[in-house]
């Protein structure tokens, strides 16, 4: 299962690797065409938008599975074994309880906004919104691999500051 967690994190660092070096292209494209052609473009600020927006779902996503998201630990450090393990539980518990409704309301909104595209760029609206429930999709994977890993006697999963990048 570890093998798993690694696999799906590496490709999910890779996937946003590249979505910051598209951003960063376009980007520097539209200050490039701004300051020197004098006829900046108007897709890339869209372009921009949508990228960053599947930047932060995806990252989360990689939260998840990181255990780097936000938390308040004192609990858990002064916790003993067996509570932390039940707190452990709980929180992937709520954890999913968040994720699989956001899952399904992202693909409502995927088939709400998929016969709209943008003005500038022409995008199809619903890869956008995509983003939403691919993200939790992602992120609920983590947590169910996770919270397996706790039920068979592992720990809680808890990021330390060396583990961001591996």
């Amino acid at each position: 299962m570890q093998k798993l967690l690694k696999v799906i994190d590496r490709g999910l660092f890779a996937a946003i690797a590249v979505l910051l070096m598209a951003m960063v292209a376009n980007v520097a494209w539209q200050v490039f065409s701004r300051h020197v052609l004098d006829d900046p473009p108007t897709w890339t600020e869209e372009i921009a938008r949508y990228v960053f927006t599947w930047q932060i779902f995806l990252g989360a996503a990689l939260a998840f599975g990181r255990g780097t998201h936000i938390v308040v630990d004192i609990v858990l450090s002064i916790a003993g074994p067996r509570a932390r393990r039940i707190l452990g539980i709980l929180s992937y518990l709520a954890c999913l309880a968040i994720l699989f409704p956001l899952v399904k309301l992202g693909i409502a909104m995927v088939g709400l906004t998929s016969n709209t595209y943008a003005a500038a760029s022409g995008l199809n609206i619903g890869v956008v919104y995509a983003a939403l429930p691919v993200g939790a999709a992602i992120g609920a994977v983590y947590v169910v691999l996770n919270l397996a890993i706790l039920l068979r006697g592992g720990e809680v999963q808890q990021a330390e500051a060396s583990t961001m990048i591996d």
